[in-house]
């Protein structure tokens, strides 16, 4: 109950201390760091090692109060091993344009909607050993437009949390596949247009800005 309590107390304080309204000229840096690794084992024997890191870099400007403009830097990169060797192995790069409108809430607590054009370029290299070894590239290139929302908290005139809950984007992807096997190349190519959205706290993630 005293735990309670203190939390509670805690989060009023948070949110009595005086609104921080982002008013036209502030700058905004953001960054992200997302790195896990996933180990299988049977029998105190390993099986595959799965490595994910993320990366982005973020700059925003107020060009007025309460509404931004950003540009975001991305870099992705993931590996797929298994009994000694490489399985998979995807990389990842490109960035996004976005504007931000901010709508105040409860004091430091504001809500935001907006939209992003977005560009990515994905490389991806699959190993097959069976009787022979069989390796698949594949190049895309991946544009899309959507729209997202979510809350923001400026915990003070330096620094602020931000999670995205909704969004929505369509998205053109054009993919090419290598297939190298028995000495032999064979290619493909295909294009695809896709609408997807994210329900309310779907994939919930944090970006932090330092504000100057």
């Amino acid at each position: 109950m005293k735990k309670q309590l203190l939390i509670t107390a805690m989060a009023v304080l948070c949110f009595s201390i005086t609104g921080f309204a982002q008013t036209k000229g502030t700058n905004a840096l953001s960054f992200g760091v997302n790195v896990n690794s996933i180990k299988n084992t049977f029998n105190n024997v390993e099986q595959s090692e799965s490595k994910n890191n993320l990366f982005t870099l973020g700059y925003g400007y107020f060009f007025k109060d309460n509404s931004k403009i950003g540009l975001e830097l991305v870099y992705g990169e993931n590996k797929l091993s298994g009994n000694g060797m490489e399985i998979s192995s995807y990389r990842n790069n490109g960035g996004n344009l976005s504007y931000q409108k901010y709508f105040p809430l409860v004091k430091t607590l504001y809500a935001y909607a907006g939209g992003r054009v977005s560009y990515i370029h994905g490389s991806q290299s699959d190993t097959q050993q069976t009787q022979n070894t069989t390796s698949t590239d594949y190049k895309s290139n991946t544009y899309s437009l959507g729209a997202y929302g979510g809350v923001t908290w400026f915990l003070s005139k330096r620094f602020a949390l931000e999670t995205s809950l909704l969004s929505a984007d369509f998205a053109y992807n054009s993919t090419e596949a290598t297939q190298t096997a028995f000495f032999s190349n064979t290619k493909s190519k295909q294009t695809s247009f896709n609408l997807s959205s994210q329900g309310f706290i779907n994939n919930l993630g944090f970006k932090v800005y330092i504000l100057f």
